[in-house]
């Protein structure tokens, strides 16, 4: 073990010490979005202008993911062993390295193999901080500071393309300012190094075992991702479908980026004031709500403010779970139960575009709303479920 807190020991902080690693740790969430959001548009448009297949196009874009559901079992372990700065130094290194490599080698087969290491680098960085600063934030603040986190990670997605708008596509350039940023967002990591958290115990890699234990708050992860990645992908073909003009149909999806950012830290105070599970079904029932009443409203003023609410909700329902995964497991589980969670997000990202553009085909074009929906539904009765169970016990 190369850090001082044992197993289960939560690090005894002085103020100004968390001060300084949440700043560290909101960095590193602001550089872990940038990366996914610079990458993702601009891999996917080279590989368009160079002719590729669009469904080579699709799988080289799950890479990323693949590499997190596939590595993340192994982090707790990892960081068991030599510590967590060290593996998230170790990561942003990787990455940076990676990133100076593709315009390097540009062959398709070559950024498979690369697009996959950079998910290792991004996904190790998104959870190791996301339990870090889990692990040392307070009750009093955990929501609006995971909510902030949340904000601070969604905000890099969405600048991402807007640097690619306005560095281009063209030679190494982008690729050199993504290496910049990823270097850039770990600068403050060493004001973080007195408030390191507890080691991970043996039972954080039981990854598995974990997302048994709390089945309610994994799904709410697994939700979360499904719903904003299908909107992410089919809001604008659906926007374009119903009528609206290619410019309406970037702002629609706008707003719900909108929604995403701003309705965060609200969502997490409220979390740090109310029954969190009361909070997660309301969400919940938001969810269901929101893609009906934004289809029922399309030919009114009323779909502005309803997608912006709808973009909150979906991704305050990982806030909330986020805030819930502290009180279920202890700080020496917390890094297993983190990775577990961002797996069930990542799963949901990778799945949700496929099965919304599926119910699109089936009911064209109102078959992703009506998917949302559903699956917005199902978790909301399997939470109100869960928690009569609950009640009968006590």
């Amino acid at each position: 073990m190369t850090q001082d807190t044992l197993p289960g020991t939560a690090p005894a902080l002085t103020d100004r010490a968390r001060r300084l690693a949440m700043l560290a740790l909101l960095s590193v969430s602001l550089g872990a979005g940038l990366m996914i959001g610079v990458t993702m548009p601009l891999l996917s448009m080279l590989l368009e202008l160079r002719g590729t297949d669009t469904v080579l196009i699709g799988l080289n874009a799950a890479m990323s993911t693949f590499a997190i559901l596939l590595t993340g079992p192994f982090l707790p372990r990892a960081i068991r062993r030599y510590g967590t700065l060290p593996v998230m130094y170790l990561s942003i290194v990787f990455g940076i390295a990676v990133l100076l490599a593709m315009p390097v080698f540009t062959s398709l087969p070559a950024w498979f193999v690369l697009r996959f290491a950079l998910g290792i680098s991004v996904g190790v960085a998104w959870i190791a901080s996301e339990a870090w600063l889990n692990a040392i934030v307070t009750d009093r603040n955990r929501g609006k500071m995971l909510g902030l986190y949340v904000t601070c990670f969604a905000g890099g997605f969405a600048l991402g393309p807007v640097i690619i708008g306005l560095v281009g596509l063209e030679g190494p350039v982008p690729f050199l300012i993504g290496a910049a940023i990823l270097g850039a967002s770990a600068l403050p990591l060493p004001l973080a190094r007195h408030a390191l958290p507890p080691v991970p115990s043996h039972a954080a890699g039981n990854i598995g075992r974990l997302m048994l234990l709390a089945p309610t708050i994994m799904l709410a992860a697994a939700v979360s991702g499904l719903s904003d990645a299908t909107v992410f992908a089919l809001l604008p073909v659906y926007a374009l479908r119903v009528g609206f003009a290619p410019e309406t149909a970037v702002l629609l999806l706008s707003t719900f980026l909108a929604g995403n950012l701003a309705l965060q830290v609200p969502l997490g105070w409220l979390a740090d004031r109310m029954n969190r599970r009361l909070l997660l079904a309301i969400c919940g029932a938001a969810g269901v709500l929101g893609p009906l009443a934004f289809w029922l409203a399309l030919d009114t003023l009323l779909i502005w403010p309803l997608l912006f609410a709808w973009g909150g909700v979906v991704m305050g329902i990982y806030t909330i779970g986020l805030c819930m995964l502290a009180e279920r497991f202890d700080t020496a589980t917390l890094p297993g139960a983190n990775a577990a969670f961002v797996m069930l997000y990542s799963l949901g990202s990778m799945s949700g575009p496929a099965l919304g553009g599926g119910a699109m085909t089936l009911w064209d074009p109102h078959g992703m709303l009506v998917f949302g929906a559903l699956a917005s539904l199902l978790f909301l009765l399997i939470v109100l479920g869960r928690a009569w169970v609950r009640n009968r016990s006590d």
